[in-house]
């Protein structure tokens, strides 16, 4: 009787995860099956389900080392732009898109 209300149990859990989780997707009836229950142990058929948990599991603990070597990547860092470039009329340092102060503070724009 026990056995019975716990596989009936573990049907009714089985199909609402999969109801919930893959709500468009097919599942044969292999899956869903009854369970066969051997001495107290149960044996769970192959479930794309409890497959997929045990997968994106964490095989083991990430180092602090590794987590630098990953965090720390060559392509994440910021690269240094230059914004500088010479005037074209004085020569001086001036910023990208902006007037040479120099220039400007002789009146070479204005005239």
């Amino acid at each position: 009787m026990a056995a019975m209300l716990v596989r009936n149990a573990m049907q009714r859990a089985v199909a609402f995860l999969q109801h919930k989780m893959f709500p468009t997707t097919q599942t044969p009836a292999l899956l869903l099956g009854p369970l066969a229950l051997n001495g107290g142990a149960a044996a769970m058929p192959s479930n794309p389900l409890s497959d997929a948990i045990w997968l994106a599991a964490p095989k083991s603990k990430v180092t602090p080392s590794r987590k630098k070597i990953r965090n720390n990547d060559l392509s994440k860092r910021l690269k240094n732009i230059v914004h500088f470039q010479d005037c074209p009329m004085c020569g001086e340092k001036k910023l990208r898109h902006r007037l040479c102060m120099s220039c400007f503070k002789k009146g070479k724009y204005f005239v």
